[in-house]
């Protein structure tokens, strides 16, 4: 089969086709052909390599599948139109058996820990399959996996959103950003997107965010909320930035407020002034992915009309490198999606 594969860690570039066997299911798994797979920061970090972390390489990236399945699997049959959830878990320890299998120690994702998606074929769990959203393409699936997950996680779960809560939504264009606000919004909030150009302010807005806050490089977050909006506070604020964001986030909170973080794209160190942490009884939350409760009420959502996948960019396999670099240059709305 076609196959992107990481030897080692590098640039866009280094992000080849190769030939590679066609994956054998362990008992317990099935075989995917894939038609679609979605990409996420976590792909660019894989390929670059993290400092102090080890990758599994050889490793096939990409977390987010759609296609069609190619082995018999319970409640499905070849042939049939499925999105795989991004992660896969132990499926026996307490936390998955009580569904809360966020919490599995085993706890892994998809082109992370385990071969991903930017291939022709991928074997996963049958605990993983989910049946395709029949009125999306393979393209609109593949955008409804990790990062709206990711985003539930944070905005109903972790901060518990509520109807008339105010909430601020950082990198508010990208894949967790977009998600973000149409999942507060359904709730019932009240949001302010925060983006880096006029451009994604314009794709924001016809999102549904109600206020959006454009800044400049250079621009510290913290004046471009107030020369925007005023006295502008929050009950929540939705950070994947990290750095000064999240010190600015924290600044932005009324009492009582949460900040949730789920990344650090910018920078991976901040600075909090513990006095307004504890004088204003705020919290300060991480978030990593969801389960797959939490994944079948997206997909709910989405049938029901009430989230719509955005999709930035559209190439072949074989243009893989290309897609990263258009993720690392920042110019991206909503998601970038392979075809295979």
């Amino acid at each position: 089969m076609k196959a992107v594969v990481i030897d080692e860690h590098g640039p866009p570039e280094s992000l080849k086709v190769q030939e590679r066997p066609k994956p054998v299911s362990a008992p317990g798994e099935a075989l995917v052909r894939v038609r679609a797979c979605a990409l996420n920061h976590l792909d660019t970090w894989v390929r670059r390599g993290v400092p102090g972390h080890s990758f599994p390489l050889p490793l096939i990236p990409g977390s987010d599948v759609a296609g069609v399945l190619d082995t018999a699997a319970p409640g499905f049959s070849p042939g049939d139109e499925v999105v795989v959830a991004p992660f896969v878990t132990c499926g026996r320890c307490d936390a998955c058996l009580s569904g809360d299998d966020v919490r599995c120690r085993k706890y892994g994702i998809l082109g992370e820990s385990r071969d991903g998606g930017c291939a022709e074929y991928i074997s996963v769990p049958y605990a993983s399959l989910f049946p395709k959203p029949p009125e999306l393409t393979f393209v609109e699936a593949a955008s409804v996996l990790l990062a709206p997950l990711t985003a539930y996680h944070m905005v109903a779960t972790r901060a518990g959103v509520k109807t008339g809560d105010k909430v601020l939504i950082t990198a508010a264009a990208g894949g967790v950003g977009s998600a973000a606000i149409q999942i507060a919004l359904d709730l019932g909030a009240k949001v302010t997107g925060v983006v880096g150009s006029p451009e994604k302010a314009t794709s924001v807005k016809e999102i549904g965010a109600g206020e959006v806050v454009v800044v400049e490089r250079g621009q510290g977050l913290f004046d471009a909320v107030k020369a925007a909006i005023g006295k502008a506070s929050f009950d929540v604020v939705i950070d994947s930035v990290g750095g000064e964001f999240l010190e600015t986030g924290v600044r932005l909170l009324r009492p009582f407020g949460r900040l949730v973080t789920c990344g650090a794209t910018a920078e991976p160190v901040a600075s909090i002034d513990l006095r307004r942490l504890f004088f204003l009884s705020l919290s300060v939350l991480g978030s990593t992915m969801g389960s797959r409760w939490e994944m079948s009420r997206v997909l709910n959502l989405v049938a029901q009309g009430r989230f719509k996948p955005t999709v930035h960019a559209v190439l072949p396999l074989e243009r893989l490198g290309e897609a990263h670099r258009i993720l690392e240059e920042r110019r991206v709305i909503g998601k970038v999606v392979v075809e295979i």
